[in-house]
């Protein structure tokens, strides 16, 4: 790896100059942001507001039971639009001067608002079944709610293709005849049975392309972004799809599960044993002593904000380690390196992405490896074979 990223790679119709300013503007949005979140977190707990909100309810609140989720949809809420002005500098007004999208103000605010929606409706009823478990089961409260994401997560990534991401883009069958019978051929030689192939309106927030594998079981579709489809051509498409039918070979989603399992586990942990004493220290600036009362949400975030930060390095290498057997098993699968290159240029160039970012970067951020390396990696592979017999065989790859 060191001696791939000593030669800097060229990359064609790419302003390196330019992706590494659009990549550094990103990171200090990043961090600027984080530390607000932070920051708003640290100012609802403190001087009792989270205490005296709890309270306010209480007294108001026609049933007791409604104090929960009064309290946490007054927290999402707020949350929302404290978080507005940094989601909007990051998420549009940078986006924009970089030319990476095209989508109206009005059209980035009615996606924030469904944002919103979205969390209301999920957030309220999670939070409240939550803190009941940890009303009823003081001693093992985490060992309960860390064990019940794994089915959530599983359900979660079952429903999103039909129920949620539906609600901020269009999805439609793949129009180009030829391509989708190219990529279902890809799809029965990888093995992976698929419900359909979709394009969808990205271009509707950016003009990054993208093509992403969503659903377990019959949900399992391949989406095509229209970004993809009206910049690459059908040998860089089917080599981006190759790469994600090695996410479904390797059962990647599963390992993604079971990773995310065991991180929940370790937080949950630490939370139960970090938050009885945080809370006593900080009682005289929250009001608050117990895991129990509502109150203690930011004070609980706060210590989930730290923990996570530790376990970013490590979750950024898992991903980066699966990212990389799926680019290799799609070499293999199609056997056209020169395609996949030019896939990755072309991504590079049309999403501003530095192809050799900071070593400390990656090794903290990164959930793919740069782009730079995957380049290399490519142009290395072996070229096209004349397709044989056993080229329509399911590939297995060593893990």
């Amino acid at each position: 790896m060191t001696s791939r990223r000593s030669e800097p790679v060229s990359i064609p119709g790419l302003d390196i100059p330019r992706a590494k300013r659009y990549g550094r503007t990103r990171l200090a949005v990043l961090l600027a942001s984080t530390a607000w979140s932070v920051a708003r977190l640290v100012w609802f707990a403190s001087d009792r507001r989270a205490s005296r909100l709890e309270a306010a309810f209480a007294q108001t609140a026609p049933d007791r039971r409604l104090t929960t989720p009064g309290f946490v949809a007054i927290w999402t809420a707020l949350s929302w639009c404290s978080s507005l002005p940094a989601a909007f500098l990051g998420g549009y007004v940078v986006e924009r001067h970089f030319g990476l999208t095209k989508q109206p103000v009005r059209g980035w605010l009615t996606d924030q608002v469904k944002d919103l929606l979205l969390a209301l409706a999920v957030r309220v009823p999670l939070v409240t079944a939550a803190y009941a478990v940890i009303r009823r089961r003081p001693r093992d409260w985490w060992l309960v709610l860390s064990g019940a994401a794994v089915p959530f997560a599983v359900v979660l990534s079952n429903v999103a293709p039909t129920l949620l991401m539906p609600i901020f883009n269009t999805f439609t069958p793949l129009r180009n005849a030829a391509l989708h019978e190219r990529i279902r051929a890809l799809s029965e030689r990888a093995g992976v049975t698929i419900s359909d192939v979709y394009q969808m309106d990205m271009s509707r927030q950016s003009e990054k392309p993208n093509a992403l594998f969503t659903g377990l079981g019959n949900s399992k579709r391949i989406v095509l972004g229209d970004t993809l489809l009206e910049r690459f051509d059908d040998d860089e498409i089917e080599a981006v799809v190759a790469h994600e039918l090695g996410h479904q070979v390797h059962g990647d989603i599963w390992r993604l599960i079971g990773f995310g399992a065991a991180a929940d586990f370790a937080m949950a942990g630490l939370l139960s044993r970090l938050a009885p004493p945080v809370l006593q220290r900080t009682f005289r600036q929250t009001g608050v002593r117990r895991v129990d009362g509502v109150a203690s949400l930011p004070v609980l975030a706060l210590i989930l904000t730290v923990t996570g930060f530790v376990l970013m390095p490590i979750q950024a290498a898992f991903s980066r380690a699966l990212e990389r057997r799926a680019d290799r098993y799609a070499l293999d699968l199609t056997r056209d390196g020169e395609a996949y290159a030019r896939a990755m240029e072309r991504l590079a160039a049309l999403a501003l992405a530095d192809p050799d970012p900071p070593r400390p970067v990656v090794l903290l951020l990164y959930s793919h490896p740069p782009i730079g390396d995957r380049i290399r990696a490519a142009r290395e592979a072996p070229t096209r074979l004349e397709p044989t017999t056993d080229d329509r065989q399911p590939i297995a790859l060593s893990s």
